[in-house]
């Protein structure tokens, strides 16, 4: 009877180590590495010619890279291309792109916007959920579900941001479309340990556009990007719809007018809506207003939402439309009519 106890009170000994050792495991917080920067999300460090230089994790694969395995299973896979799919194809990209693995985060602002519906205002481009054809001014009727890889190619792309250069069956130019991209600050000493030929985080600020010269770097490649769902929307000044509605011109060279200097290719929110001095509610914010007038000042009332805007209401046109006159009506309380700051 004893050594029945004994053992008891040794399994039972034995079952409370295991589980606050496996307590004190849960709660230690994931450490990065270069060649594990996520759970889950595994990469080599040292590139094709011997130097330390950390995979890509998308495209232009080192001989010994490792990265396929983040996304296929040889042999286990959930889809007939070896994905590990989750319940759907964006919650696969999102076990990445959620944060998790620290950059590119399409729930935190961007220079593509973003996809979040949490705050004031917000609306996106709802992947997963609407149809490809259900695009306003869509002419094709395409019954396919809008996804991740409908505008990007997870393998690579000859354009930034691994944007598909054939898009909802249409290739819409030959010509890249180049981003004004720029290293993250926040992420200077993990590029700075990659080495020339590896992964480097940047921050994008939108289509960039070196020169007014309309056949060399056609200003109007991103439009037609987006022109593949939207297509009855690529009208010049003065071209009436197939609906018998006008469009305002998204081929503007010399102002380098396209799609994205209105709206945001992913989506928007409170936090991201800009008044036509350029200003944000954190801007306001850090000039004295509250949080809440901020927001109110910032909100878009238009009857059909923000409309993934990157400017509020019809601040839109006013932020290029804008007198070089002063306005003799006094501003409201609060209120100016500087319009934006003289470059």
């Amino acid at each position: 009877m004893s050594k029945l106890k004994i053992s008891f009170t040794a399994l039972l000994t034995l079952i409370l180590v295991s589980f606050f050792a496996a307590m004190a495991s849960a709660e230690e917080p994931f450490v990065p590495t270069p060649s594990n920067p996520a759970p889950g999300i595994n990469v080599g460090t040292v590139d094709n010619n011997g130097n330390v230089a950390t995979h890509r994790t998308h495209g232009n694969f080192q001989n010994n890279t490792n990265s396929c395995g983040n996304c296929h299973s040889t042999h286990n896979g959930d889809s007939a291309t070896l994905l590990k799919f989750e319940e759907t194809e964006a919650d696969l990209c999102l076990t990445c792109h959620d944060g998790t693995l620290g950059f590119y985060n399409v729930e935190k602002n961007s220079g593509a916007g973003v996809f979040n519906s949490t705050h004031d205002s917000a609306s996106m481009h709802n992947v997963g959920t609407v149809a490809i054809g259900s695009a306003p001014g869509a002419l094709t009727a395409n019954e396919e579900e809008l996804q991740c890889s409908s505008c990007h190619n997870p393998h690579g792309s000859t354009n930034d941001r691994l944007l598909k250069t054939t898009v909802n069956g249409k290739t819409y130019s030959t010509v890249a479309i180049d981003l004004e991209l720029v290293e993250d600050p926040a992420f200077a000493d993990f590029n700075a340990s990659t080495g020339p030929t590896g992964l480097k985080i940047y921050q994008s600020k939108g289509p960039k556009f070196v020169n007014e010269n309309r056949e060399d770097v056609p200003q109007r490649v991103y439009s037609d990007f987006c022109a593949t769902c939207h297509d009855d929307y690529l009208k010049s000044s003065g071209d009436q719809r197939a609906d018998g509605h006008y469009t305002h011109t998204t081929d503007s060279y010399k102002a380098g007018r396209n799609c994205a200097s209105c709206h945001y290719a992913h989506g928007t929110d409170i936090t991201l809506l800009k008044d036509t001095a350029g200003k944000t509610v954190a801007d306001y914010v850090r000039t004295g207003w509250t949080q809440e007038k901020a927001e109110a000042y910032m909100k878009d009332v238009s009857a059909g939402g923000s409309a993934i805007k990157k400017y509020t209401n019809m601040t839109v046109c006013w932020a290029c439309h804008q007198t070089t006159h002063k306005i003799d009506t006094p501003p409201v309380a609060g209120g100016n009519y500087s319009g934006k700051p003289t470059r």
